[in-house]
């Protein structure tokens, strides 16, 4: 895509997000604290946790056995009056390093939403919310994935910004603008003056029976040069079962010698994919998955492709209660494998391949 677009696009969503910003405004009454804490529907807190036990090997790595916090978090979430609603989301196992934006980085969420308009078909979201990327992989809760593509594992995927909704249906169209200071995207020294855009559609065709999430996203490295990315997912839902499959490309720079044993470190301009199909049942207390994965990077500077990656999952999941306050707590079984082939100036490294067995628990507990 040509930069042109990329920069008119950018400069269009953000002045529709400060427009809309504008309109969103609200002024907390004297009695706004005392509802938060006494009404439910205003404040929940909620205790998002995943604990597992992992074996892991490999033909390079050797072998690890242990415990892993794979997810603790704390969710604060609710609606002041109809139409205005806050999400504060933090991470407990996540160093507090302070970014562009003034947030620990161990924030995810940190924003409020007003619907507006004579129907509240519009939504705004301003403060530091999920960057709005296409498939179902990246729209799920960390803690509900086994075995991620590459692209999914490490996108920059919370930033601070503003997000205009438009509903119809039960379909949606985002525009988003937010900060894009992330090493992968900005150039250093550009790095706290970047922005990035977004346009997604959430569709829902046959009342559920089919699910899209598109994406097109654009994030300034320069003033003049953007890099781009186009993510894209389709869900199924014929009965119990769930089928979906994600989609993704783009452009950004990668720091990738510990793949290839390296001891440098070093910046390179990377077009990297990604693909993933998924299958899911629910059979009440009972639900099997089945998951592939396929991920290339392709390296722009050495104009060869330096890796292709593929793997494949099997969990299982168990919710053995119904009260409350433990429906949501299940435990869990996976195993994944997953092989590495190295490619172009690095054909000659050997395969790496390696089997990831994990048992474990994830509760979802709401406090209040």
């Amino acid at each position: 895509m040509k930069r042109f677009t990329s920069k008119t696009l950018l400069l269009l969503a953000t002045g529709i997000c400060l427009c809309g910003a504008a309109h969103g405004q609200y002024r907390e009454s004297e009695t706004v604290m005392d509802r938060l804490i006494w009404d439910d529907e205003k404040l929940n807190i909620l205790l998002d946790t995943r604990f597992d036990a992992q074996f892991t090997t490999g033909n390079s790595d050797g072998r690890e056995l242990g415990f892993k916090d794979q997810m603790l978090r704390v969710w604060l979430a609710g609606e002041i009056v109809p139409g205005i609603r806050f999400r504060l989301r933090q991470r407990l196992n996540k160093p507090l390093t302070a970014l562009r934006d003034n947030l620990s980085a161990a924030t995810d969420h940190a924003w409020i939403a007003f619907d507006v308009g004579r129907d509240k078909r519009w939504t705004i979201t301003a403060g530091k919310q999920s960057v709005n990327f296409g498939t179902f992989e990246y729209d799920y809760n960390g803690a509900d994935v086994y075995l991620s593509t590459m692209i999914n594992s490490d996108l920059d995927s919370y930033k601070t910004g503003v997000d205009v909704a438009y509903r119809f249906g039960k379909q949606a169209l985002h525009l988003q603008v937010v900060n894009s200071d992330a090493t992968q995207f900005a150039r250093d020294d550009y790095k706290n003056k970047a922005l990035g855009a977004t346009i997604l559609w959430e569709g829902n065709i046959g009342d559920g029976l089919v699910k899209t999430r598109w994406a097109y996203s654009t994030f300034q490295h320069t003033k003049s040069r953007f890099y781009n990315w186009i993510t894209t997912g389709i869900e199924a839902n014929p009965g119990k079962l769930t089928a979906q499959l994600d989609y993704y490309f783009g452009e950004r720079n990668m720091d990738y010698g510990s793949v290839v044993y390296s001891d440098e470190s070093t910046l390179s301009f990377v077009h990297d994919q990604s693909a993933a199909l998924n299958l899911e049942y629910d059979a009440g207390k009972w639900r099997p998955a089945v998951k592939g994965t396929f991920n290339r990077r392709h390296d722009m500077d050495l104009h060869r492709t330096a890796y292709d990656n593929w793997g494949i999952q099997a969990a299982l999941e168990f919710y053995p209660f119904t009260a409350k306050y433990l429906k949501d707590l299940r435990f869990h079984f996976a195993y994944w494998y997953t092989d590495t082939l190295f490619r172009g100036p690095y054909a000659d490294l050997p395969h790496h391949d390696g089997h990831t067995l994990l048992v474990g628990m994830r509760w979802l507990f709401k406090a209040k």
